[in-house]
């Protein structure tokens, strides 16, 4: 039931089965199947369909989707719950990262964070591009998650907790870009600056981790749009307008784990103060 109740709640809030079948990491007919299953259980129908891409809840699912939550949290109150007692010690939190935020911003933060929460929560960290790190707290994958490109969704709730300069590095007179792939924060700003410039590369590498790219350009190879946090002291930079000063994020879902709110209390406190 677990599984259908989230296959369920990820079809309404993207109002898709293809979007939650990505969401989910499952195929689009295990969606399909999963919601037969549970308009069987209920004995009415969930979704209607308006042409072939148009998906539209009904009454029912419009009543049913609240009950969802609540079924869902209650469902994973009560998995924790057996985990607490099995290992008092420990509660696990995952937040998915994204790779400058897990390696310029995270260290920082656990570096201050406070050691009642530390003795009792086992974090596990998780580095994923922005895009993915959404779709993954939407969908519970993620209990928190840190990002650098400006999106969110109605149900997330997104706070600035730092800002970052990005800058244009490396051989500054090379043709060669080293370019993030789409969906990651940095390429989300280095197609606004190209657009800005009126580039159109003739020569890119895309590149799916920033240490390979830091990496390239210490060693001579091609220029690219980084954090100035990120980069080593002998690598030429050049500034760019306050255009490229970003924001860091913290996202999590609306209806949140309740043991929560102290971590992201303190996660937000202690990002602020850097």
């Amino acid at each position: 039931m677990f599984k259908l109740l989230q296959t369920f709640i990820a079809v309404y809030e993207t109002r898709s089965f293809s979007k939650a079948a990505s969401q989910l990491f499952i195929s689009q007919p295990t969606v399909s199947v999963h919601i037969k299953q549970l308009e069987e259980k209920l004995t009415v129908r969930l979704f209607e369909r308006n042409g072939h891409t148009d998906l539209y809840p009904t009454n029912n699912a419009r009543r049913f989707y609240q009950h969802a939550l609540h079924l869902l949290d209650d469902w994973q109150a009560a998995t924790a719950s057996l985990t607490i007692e099995a290992n008092p010690v420990k509660t696990q939190v995952v937040i998915g990262a994204s790779q400058t935020t897990a390696t310029v911003l995270l260290p920082k933060i656990f570096e201050k964070f406070p050691q009642e929460i530390r003795h009792r929560v086992h974090f596990k960290i998780e580095m994923h591009n922005s895009e993915e790190i959404l779709a993954g707290v939407l969908n519970k994958q993620f209990d928190l998650g840190l990002i650098e490109k400006p999106i969110t969704h109605d149900f997330i709730v997104r706070d600035s907790i730092a800002v970052d300069q990005l800058v244009l590095a490396g051989d500054l007179s090379s043709d060669t870009w080293l370019v993030r792939e789409k969906g990651s924060g940095v390429y989300h700003y280095m197609q606004q600056y190209f657009k800005q410039e009126y580039i159109v590369p003739s020569q890119f590498l895309t590149i799916s981790n920033n240490d390979v790219i830091v990496k390239m350009l210490s060693a001579g190879i091609g220029k690219s749009i980084v954090s100035i946090q990120s980069l080593p002291e002998h690598v030429p930079y050049k500034t760019l307008s306050t255009a490229f000063n970003r924001d860091f994020y913290l996202i999590h879902h609306q209806h949140q784990r309740t043991d929560l709110n102290d971590i992201i209390m303190a996660l937000e406190s202690i990002a602020k103060s850097l």
